[in-house]
């Protein structure tokens, strides 16, 4: 277990507990996004369903993943944790 860091000078709560999550180095979480049956999209799901996106700046569509570009409707987001567990954020189940 880590020590406590002192709070800077200034700094808030919400700032401090923001920098101590940074500081987590080798700890990585990345963004990804499964394809909603709905879509018409669907087809294209990977093997497993999830994948990595990133934003990019589009108007029409604005993730880029899949060797695709998705709108932010046809897609679920979720966040994978350095154990590769992944969090869906509309639910917040654990996969």
């Amino acid at each position: 277990m880590r020590p406590l860091e002192p709070l800077l000078p200034g700094e808030t709560r919400s700032e401090y507990l923001d920098r101590l999550e940074r500081a987590e180095v080798g700890k990585p979480q990345q963004l990804v996004a499964r394809i909603k049956r709905g879509s018409k999209y669907a087809y294209q799901a990977p093997k497993g369903g999830w994948f990595d996106v990133r934003v990019v700046p589009d108007i029409g569509y604005g993730l880029r993943g899949n060797n695709n570009n998705y709108r932010f409707a046809d897609v679920v987001f979720g966040v994978r944790l350095h154990d590769g567990t992944i969090v869906e954020l509309a639910s917040g189940k654990r996969g």
